[in-house]
């Protein structure tokens, strides 16, 4: 009995012991092993996060927005947080070379902005993320949109400018909730003619692309109100223009 009094003591003293891998690598560590846990909903991962322990990170479970700031990978250890809504990259020089594999285990997920960085192609997980609203994937190198793009029936704003994306799948026609795309100085050279059924569509930039004819039948979304031609020479722009007037789209081209 007596050495099973003793056990019972040692236990905790043991699990306090092993509840970090390291001691605080920085001051930075320290405050944020003080963070109540169940309080913390916002964080800014710096440049020195993965020279400190990840439990450091993880013990704060209820995360709502992480956003990186000038830092040079995304963490694998990223899709453990399941209350997860907002997810920022911050970056004003190309660093984030990648998105983990698992990304898709984030179904809280609706904000996913990493702009200006240097990703090539999205994992097949990233699909998954059924209730995301908003995607920025803008001045990144990526070359390829699939056709699981489609699942994504929440997404409200897709902005895929300065990518080297050179076509939009057709599926993209079934994102209803879709308000704004934004496709600018990509070489996307054509548009689905079924995006006219995309009914709460109000705003598409199309301008500094490879598009030479535009889809007439698009004109005929409902909610369609700003187009962004600029820099184009549509083969089709007076009858564009023309409809664009009896239907009050605003029609921003170069004359």
């Amino acid at each position: 009995m007596r050495n099973l009094f003793k056990l019972l003591v040692l236990i905790p003293l043991l699990y306090s012991c092993q509840k970090y891998n390291n001691s605080p690598f920085d001051e930075k560590e320290k405050k944020l092993r003080q963070y109540p846990v169940e309080k913390s909903k916002t964080i800014v991962l710096d440049s020195l996060w993965d020279r400190r322990d990840s439990l450091t990170y993880l013990k704060l479970k209820n995360l709502e927005i992480i956003a990186m700031n000038e830092t040079t990978h995304i963490p694998n250890w990223i899709s453990e947080f399941k209350k997860l809504e907002i997810f920022q990259v911050i970056n004003e020089n190309k660093k984030i070379k990648s998105v983990p594999s698992d990304i898709g285990r984030l179904s809280n997920l609706i904000q996913f902005e990493i702009q200006n960085n240097n990703v090539t192609k999205l994992p097949s997980s990233f699909y998954k993320l059924t209730n995301l609203k908003y995607l920025n994937l803008s001045n990144n190198p990526i070359k390829f949109i699939d056709n699981k793009i489609g699942n994504l029936k929440k997404l409200e704003v897709l902005s895929l400018d300065s990518t080297k994306i050179k076509e939009i799948p057709a599926t993209v026609c079934n994102l209803d909730k879709l308000k704004i795309l934004s496709i600018k100085n990509t070489n996307i050279h054509a548009l689905p003619s079924c995006m006219m059924y995309l009914n709460d569509l109000t705003t598409l930039d199309i301008s500094l692309t490879q598009i030479g004819s535009f889809p007439i039948e698009i004109l005929n979304a409902q909610k369609l109100d700003l187009i962004d031609a600029k820099g184009l020479k549509l083969k089709n722009y007076q009858e564009v223009k023309a409809i664009c007037e009896m239907k009050n789209i605003r029609f921003s081209y170069d004359e």
